[in-house]
């Protein structure tokens, strides 16, 4: 039987005064409509959205949970097959993942489960001293994981909970990856990435900053250094350009920089030491996501 419940809209900024500022655009659902959203869904025999899912995490068990009012339930359950539910309920592409496969979107709208997600983790952020959970047992065997981006931090996660010893080394000050340096404030908020990045620490996970394997450190050193195994997660940090004339040219921005500028050393601040140049028109070459990104900064730069 179709669900007649029509999907709950999302309280948003509005587009007038988001696009002079960084702030988030999203401000997500409180408890009541996260509850009336999650009893849209149908509860599948086969659940399409979790085989949709690149985690399978198990979608229709969080939801139940969630429509029950337990969130704390709700919670585990994502834990069990995703370490980083409030960053993935904002930033992964639901529409064409878990979302894209709900059966309520043949012919009419899918259950949002990138919205549910994002409740879900931040309610968990914050009411981490009751969700807390005890530390697992170390089973005495090291690894070492290059890049503190968002596979670095799962694989991190995921490791530390099965009781290995864990240590991130990441080249830049900060750590997040491109969660931090490539994704805008208005989509992702850096206090959440922080959050998810404390919680690691919490799982017994050290992080060290500053540190360029492949220069400072080799991977045959880390081997040297007593670690059994190495995941190299180092991400996207190098853009690729077309070569073609001009590109070299002043006040031309690989997304990259133009977005690492931004995000990273807030370019976007009137005080800022690495500012990006100021212009009355700006082009953006290309129009997947990162292009968007760096077309919505330089929106909100005026």
């Amino acid at each position: 039987m179709a669900n007649k419940i029509p999907r709950v809209p999302v309280r948003e900024q509005d587009p007038a005064l988001r696009a002079t500022n960084f702030e988030e655009v999203c401000y997500g659902y409180n408890l009541e409509e996260a509850r009336t959203e999650a009893s849209r869904c149908l509860h599948c025999r086969n659940p399409r959205c979790v085989a949709a899912c690149p985690v399978g995490v198990q979608i229709p068990d969080f939801i139940s949970r969630l429509c029950e009012g337990d969130v704390a339930g709700a919670a585990d359950v994502i834990a069990r097959d995703s370490s980083l539910p409030s960053i993935c309920g904002r930033v992964c592409p639901q529409e064409t993942q878990c979302e894209g496969a709900c059966v309520l979107g043949i012919k009419g709208e899918p259950v949002a489960v990138g919205k549910l997600e994002r409740f879900v983790g931040d309610w968990n952020i914050g009411h981490a001293a009751q969700c807390a959970a005890a530390l697992p047992a170390r089973n005495g065997r090291r690894v070492a994981v290059v890049g503190s981006g968002p596979a670095g931090l799962a694989c991190a996660s995921d490791l530390a909970k099965m009781g290995y010893e864990v240590k991130i080394f990441e080249a830049l000050h900060k750590v997040g990856g491109v969660l931090v340096y490539g994704i805008p404030e208005f989509r992702l908020p850096k206090a959440i990435v922080q959050h998810e990045i404390e919680n690691l620490k919490e799982l017994g996970v050290d992080i060290q900053t500053d540190m360029v394997i492949g220069k400072v450190l080799t991977i045959d050193e880390l081997f040297e250094m007593g670690y059994e195994a190495v995941f190299v997660g180092s991400g996207a940090g190098l853009p690729r350009f077309m070569n073609i004339p001009g590109e070299s040219l002043n006040g031309v921005y690989s997304a990259n920089e133009f977005l690492t500028r931004i995000n990273l050393m807030k370019a976007f601040r009137k005080d800022s030491s690495t500012p990006v140049q100021k212009a009355k028109a700006v082009a953006v070459v290309g129009g997947g996501n990162v292009a968007m990104d760096a077309a919505r900064c330089a929106k909100r730069m005026g």
